[in-house]
C-alpha cells in the first residue's frame, strides 16, 4: 500500500512539474522564436533606428518623402503585430495554468 502511494505521488509530482514548469517554459520559448522570425520579417528595430534616413540611400527630397511614411507604417504595423502576438500567448498561458483549477472546481461541483 505504501509503494502504491509513493507511485501515485511521484506521478502527481511529474504531472505538476510538466504542467506548471515545462509547458509554460515551452510556450515562452515558442513566443520568443515567433518574435525573432517576425522581427526578421518586418525589421521593426531597423526601422526605428533609421526612421530619419531615406530608403536605399536616396537622399533626394522624394527619397525622404517616401521613406518616412513607409517607416512609420512599418513601425505601427510591427507594434500592432507584437501586441497581438503578446496578447495571444498571454491568454494561452493563463488558460493553460488555470485549466487544472477550473477542472478541479468543476469536478467538486458536479
Amino acid at each position: 500500500m505504501n509503494i502504491l502511494r509513493i507511485l501515485i505521488l511521484n506521478d502527481l509530482i511529474e504531472f505538476l512539474d510538466f504542467w506548471f514548469k515545462h509547458k509554460p517554459r515551452s510556450f515562452i520559448k515558442n513566443f520568443f522564436n515567433t518574435i525573432y522570425h517576425l522581427e526578421r520579417l518586418i525589421a521593426l528595430r531597423a526601422n526605428l533606428r533609421n526612421i530619419n534616413k531615406p530608403l536605399y540611400g536616396d537622399y533626394t527630397l522624394l527619397g525622404y518623402a517616401i521613406a518616412l511614411p513607409y517607416r512609420l507604417a512599418s513601425i505601427l504595423l510591427g507594434l500592432f503585430l507584437y501586441f497581438i502576438l503578446f496578447s495571444f500567448y498571454l491568454i494561452i498561458i493563463i488558460l493553460w495554468l488555470s485549466l487544472p483549477l477550473v477542472l478541479l472546481g468543476y469536478g467538486f461541483l458536479f
